[in-house]
């Protein structure tokens, strides 16, 4: 067994195979994933068996969460386990017989119609920060996690007069996407709106005065969170009075399927919402089909 793989405890096998990802939400939730597995099993990761990682999926599903949520901490377990095992820091990957069940994969119940966007993003009642928020994600179709980390630096205005965004999705990876001008122009506006509420004092200091870098802030002068980005589209949803089952990553799923059905190729659709492969982006010409077999049979 080589040094590398001698690793001590399972604390520092965690240490290692987050190593290199910034704490984002991501990692962060990585962590928190794998430290409650272990706390529930209450075993080293070596002397873990298969039916109590059983036993931890149906406590997981005893909890009441989402099925979509038990299955990405499950994927997370198991890419520990994969991880260890590379390192030979355990024999077998037990983790690999844990099946996990496939979800519904369609999307087309995820999708508003463009008449309902328009009906969340231009609702009068949101206030002016609520409805820059969800026109800017329905228009560049980035990750919630994405549009809480933006910078007013990360925009840039071309000599063409069309302005872009670079954004840092996931696996670190940079890209960058076109901002429609009036987007651009209430983002601008946003800019020197006044914070409802001054920013809260800490140790004596603004936590983050007048000219705050974050282009999405709260009533302290911080950065919006996912947590606040969700309850933002649900207020928005019934003032608007749209469906209320509506998260920020239906609008991603929306800036997709619309540009698919007016035109725009796949390929722009992969690089602009920052998909790993174009099977990826396919699913969202699958949920929303402009043609098929039934209407070739005279019905």
């Amino acid at each position: 067994m080589s040094e590398l793989s001698r690793v001590s405890t399972d604390q520092t096998l965690i240490n290692m195979w987050l190593h290199g990802r910034p704490a984002t939400t991501t990692a962060v939730a990585y962590r928190q994933n794998a430290e409650y597995f272990l706390a529930y099993v209450g075993k080293s990761l070596n002397e873990i068996a298969l039916e109590e990682l059983q036993a931890y999926a149906t406590h997981l599903h005893e909890l009441g969460i989402k099925d979509s949520s038990i299955r990405t901490k499950l994927n997370v377990i198991k890419s520990l386990f994969t991880f260890a095992t590379k390192l030979n820091y355990i024999r077998f990957n037990v983790a690999a017989a844990l099946r996990i069940p496939k979800g519904n994969t369609s999307l087309a119940g995820r999708i508003l119609k463009q008449t309902e966007v328009l009906k969340l993003i231009n609702c009068p009642k949101l206030s002016p920060r609520d409805r820059t928020l969800l026109k800017f994600m329905y228009a560049t179709g980035v990750r919630v996690s994405e549009a809480c980390r933006l910078k007013w630096e990360d925009f840039q205005e071309r000599d063409t007069g069309e302005v872009q965004v670079t954004v840092l999705g996931k696996g670190e990876k940079l890209r960058t996407v076109l901002v429609p001008i009036v987007v651009w122009m209430e983002l601008e506006q946003l800019r020197g709106e006044p914070l409802a509420v001054l920013a809260v004092p800490v140790d004596g200091k603004v936590a983050n005065p007048k000219g705050h870098e974050s282009v999405f802030v709260g009533s302290t002068g911080n950065a919006i969170d996912r947590v606040m980005a969700h309850r933002i589209i649900k207020d928005a949803a019934i003032l608007a009075g749209v469906n209320p089952k509506v998260s920020m990553h239906w609008l991603r799923h929306c800036n997709a399927s619309h540009a698919l059905a007016r035109g725009a190729s796949i390929t722009l659709v992969r690089d602009s919402l920052g998909h790993a492969s174009i099977a990826v982006s396919d699913k969202y010409l699958h949920s929303n089909p402009t043609d098929s077999t039934s209407n070739y049979l005279g019905f």
